[in-house]
């Protein structure tokens, strides 16, 4: 009898659980935008934190410092997202390309990528009149190893959900 008891106390408990799990719904793509714009800021300013604390930059140098980044990264982040417009692309109607075809968007791809170089030049010339040489070439490496803890952070975090198309490979990843 009391082995009964536990097991209906057992489902009682379970069943708000269940229940929840049912009424999830998919997210719309404007609560992911929103989620995916949160989560961007919130990255942000870890990155500020982690920049202004690794360069140990004083108030009148983070006040002439972070404008002249971010112009810097606005700038990268377009550069980078013509190249992922541009991939997409390929990727979508790859059996269509013809070599012509290829080796323009091959071109456009390099081309982006020494725009960003000559960006990243032009931009510590004028970061290192603000900071200085040696903490502007560790700027440099500073990016690359906040990325790395972020990486790490999530690894800690576990793995995310599963995407719904996952598993699935298109024709040329197998080429």
């Amino acid at each position: 009898m009391k082995t009964i008891r536990l097991t209906v106390l057992g489902l009682l408990l379970l069943a708000p659980i269940t229940l929840v799990a049912q009424t999830d719904k998919k997210p719309t793509k404007e609560e992911k935008e929103i989620k995916e714009k949160e989560r961007d800021e919130k990255i942000d300013k870890l990155k500020i934190g982690f920049i202004t604390t690794e360069l140990a930059l004083t108030t009148e140098e983070a006040e002439k410092f972070w404008p002249v980044y971010n112009e810097l990264e606005t700038k990268v982040k377009e550069l980078r997202k013509a190249n992922r417009k541009l991939e997409k692309e390929v990727d979508e109607g790859y059996d269509a390309l013809t070599n012509e075809d290829a080796k323009k968007k091959m071109a456009t791809l390099f081309e982006n990528d020494e725009k960003e170089v000559a960006l990243k030049k032009e931009y510590t010339e004028k970061i290192s009149k603000i900071i200085g040489e040696k903490r502007s070439l560790k700027l440099l490496s500073l990016e690359h190893e906040f990325k790395r803890e972020l990486l790490d952070r999530l690894k800690e975090q576990g793995p995310p959900p599963p995407r719904e198309n996952q598993g699935q490979r298109n024709h040329h990843d197998r080429e």
